[in-house]
């Protein structure tokens, strides 16, 4: 008894000093950064977790596109209604890659810079190569309650266009009564490029459906344009977790905005000669016209010639494909993909009687609606009336389980859950649907084995 009394009290003696060093900023790798590990100060801070669970307060990072190798001022402001002491940890990286960091942070009176040299508190700066670099307080400053506090540090990014940098932070509103218990935790991610410097003008070859790559398509759809001098040879820009805003896709992606009709298209991805979009929302059918503009807003903007469209339909429904012909499927519960491991490695068959998942697009509007560039954070079931055919099998109503919006998706994708028929035939069985009389394309199938 008196040994654990002993080693009770022992522990009861470190525990003020290991929380006051917290006071004077977390360890490293507490941003929420995916590349490392998504660790947040939740870690310790744990009565309010996960982040960003109580809405009334946040952390938000203010800062500007950036010139290459000119600093400017990072402002990190955290808030809570009932706080009286702020924390904060940000660190900055390459988007291409973010195991690397972009640019170096200076220290200033009221925030250090440490590097994770792989111990658990990490060591100031300078930073050794290759070493992440996070900024944070030194002191977490105390205010009244509710007034925030921001923190100001300064930021050099590279020296070259780099491509997007991504910044992620933590912030924390503490009560201030010098525990970890009673604090909220906030992460946040805020993604800035370089001013846009596209110098060819762009030129436009054509549109499609970004499902089946064939002419058909509609309000809503995801749309594919094919064209050139949408940006440099050799890099791609996928859409990220830093670039969507109140749950909403961007307008512009790597300097690119497309324009159908006068409106902005919501964009996923960027290369040289490819451009993935989701169609605005347009009235009426038949013809469309399609623009894509480089440095958009920018006095060195440049427009392409418009391409006219005349194969936009009410409903232009297409499964998404591994090959042209292997629609993009899973099982019920999307651990496994299904296809053939020639087509995608891992993949497996079906079996009759199986609920699938089919992934398409252009099946039109849903109840609840969304508008273009809107991630579902729901389902919502399309509105107009809907057929599957396996196998040459027309499926009963009951076993069409949902047709709708993919759940935390861009919502001009969507899914079709279907119960494949008991006697169906081992080998490629091919699926269409029609919507309000809309064929799906021909010839896409998914694979069968008892």
């Amino acid at each position: 008894m008196l040994m654990r009394k002993l080693i009770f009290f022992s522990l009861l003696g470190a525990l003020p000093v290991a929380l006051m060093g917290y006071s004077t900023g977390p360890p490293p790798n507490r941003t929420g950064a995916a590349a490392d590990g998504g660790g947040n100060c939740t870690a310790c801070h744990r009565t309010f977790a996960p982040a960003n669970s109580d809405a009334r307060g946040s952390v938000q990072i203010s800062v500007s596109n950036y010139v290459p190798g000119v600093t400017q001022t990072i402002k990190v402001t955290v808030s809570h209604p009932e706080a009286m002491r702020w924390g904060f940890e940000i660190t900055a990286r390459l988007s291409s890659d973010e195991s690397k960091t972009a640019g170096a942070f200076a220290p200033n009176d009221v925030v250090r810079v440490i590097c994770d040299d792989g111990s658990a508190r990490g060591v100031l700066a300078p930073c050794e190569t290759g070493q992440h670099q996070f900024a944070e307080h030194i002191n977490a400053p105390r205010t009244d309650p509710g007034v925030g506090f921001t923190f100001s540090v300064d930021w050099t990014p590279p020296a070259t266009d780099m491509g997007d940098v991504v910044f992620y932070a933590a912030g924390n509103a503490a009560n201030g009564d010098g525990t970890p218990n009673g604090d909220r935790i906030y992460t946040t991610v805020r993604r800035i490029s370089a001013p846009c410097s596209l110098t060819q003008r762009p030129t436009v070859r054509g549109a499609v459906n970004g499902a089946s790559f064939q002419a058909p398509w509609n309000s809503g759809a995801l749309m594919t344009v094919f064209g050139a001098n949408f940006g440099a040879a050799g890099q791609s820009r996928s859409v990220t977790a830093g670039d969507i805003v109140a749950q909403k896709i961007p307008q512009t992606l790597a300097c690119i905005a497309v324009a159908v009709n006068g409106q902005n298209a919501p964009i996923t991805y960027v290369r040289q000669d490819q451009i993935n979009i989701q169609a605005p929302q347009l009235m009426g059918v038949g013809s469309a016209t399609i623009v894509v503009i480089a440095n958009p807003g920018g006095a060195n903007e440049l427009r392409s010639d418009p391409l006219a469209l005349n194969t936009q339909q009410a409903f232009a429904p297409a499964f998404f494909t591994f090959n042209g012909r292997t629609i993009a499927a899973t099982n019920a519960d999307g651990t496994q993909i299904l296809a053939d491991p020639s087509v995608v490695p891992g993949g497996v068959s079906a079996k009759p009687g199986d609920v699938v998942v089919l992934y398409a697009t252009g099946m039109g509007n849903t109840d609840p609606p969304a508008s273009p560039g809107d991630i579902a954070a729901s389902p919502a079931q399309i509105t107009s009336p809907l057929t599957v055919t396996v196998g040459g099998i027309t499926l009963a109503s009951s076993d069409v389980m949902y047709a709708g919006l993919a759940p935390q998706a861009i919502c001009g994708l969507q899914q079709v859950n279907v119960r494949l028929p008991a006697s169906l035939t081992d080998g490629d069985v091919t699926v269409t649907l029609s919507v309000s009389g809309a064929q799906s394309p021909q010839g896409t199938t998914i694979p069968i084995r008892h």
